[in-house]
């Protein structure tokens, strides 16, 4: 790490949290009121930093607010409690629009269909430096204790994905290139939400899952910090994985 970044961070740490932040987490970030006190402390300081070395941007007539920034910044960090990856430090910006916004796509999905055009995206994380995401999706997310889901979970997690190349020892039809307890746990997981998302049958995962192993384990980190109760009695061995890599035992909060 640079000496200058070193040393700002070493400043931004010492500062005290401010008070209107405060105020957004507690009221709204229901996931904050999960967390036992040493890991909203320790959730506190990751979102100093993290807020201070990333820009946060509004498109498509949004503007951007503290309460937005809190409210991203806030469930990005929780995938940080234990391990800081340097604060996704490919990351530079996240552009947030009100809605939907429309992209390009070229997907193959579970069944081996091939979709082309333009579609209405919730969000995506690009490998160029750039997280975009959907407001409106996110607070149907938070706001909705049914709902299960968290976009910003997703799509952060792809940037940890990419660093880490956690999905990058199996194949795209979920064959194990390099054999390890992650990868073999990961494939067996992804295999089987394949099979599922063919026969209609409920499962704890979205079967957006099952198109590729990167949006597996996207997925599954959501299952893991929203239903896990659910997550660990349907995939046991999957939770164990994921517990092992962040650190952190949700069942427990």
């Amino acid at each position: 790490m640079p000496i200058i970044q070193f040393l700002r961070r070493r400043w931004i740490l010492g500062k005290p949290f401010p008070e209107s932040w405060q105020s957004i987490l507690y009221n709204e970030v229901p996931y904050y009121q999960k967390l036992p006190q040493n890991y909203r402390e320790t959730l506190k300081k990751r979102m100093m930093v993290f807020m201070d070395e990333k820009l946060f941007e509004g498109c498509g007539g949004l503007k951007m607010t503290d309460r937005i920034k809190v409210i991203i910044s806030a469930y990005a960090c929780v995938l940080l409690l234990e391990e800081t990856s340097d604060y996704y430090p490919d990351l530079q910006a996240i552009l947030v629009y009100p809605d939907d916004y429309v992209a390009q796509v070229h997907e193959e999905d579970y069944a081996g269909i091939v979709t082309t055009g333009l579609e209405a995206r919730k969000g995506e994380s690009w490998d160029i430096g750039s997280i975009v995401l959907s407001w409106r999706d996110i607070e149907g997310n938070i706001y909705n204790e049914k709902d299960k889901q968290n976009l910003i979970f997703h799509e952060f997690s792809h940037q940890l994905d990419q660093r880490y190349g956690l999905t990058a020892g199996i194949t795209e039809v979920g064959k194990v290139i390099q054999k390890n307890e992650w990868n073999e746990v990961l494939a067996e997981s992804f295999n089987n939400l394949r099979r599922k998302a063919v026969r209609k049958e409920k499962t704890v995962l979205d079967t957006y899952g099952a198109t590729e192993p990167a949006e597996f384990f996207s997925v599954a980190t959501e299952a893991y910090f929203e239903d896990s109760s659910r997550l660990k009695k349907e995939y046991p061995d999957l939770y164990d994985q994921l517990k092992s890599f962040y650190g952190v035992d949700p069942v427990i909060f």
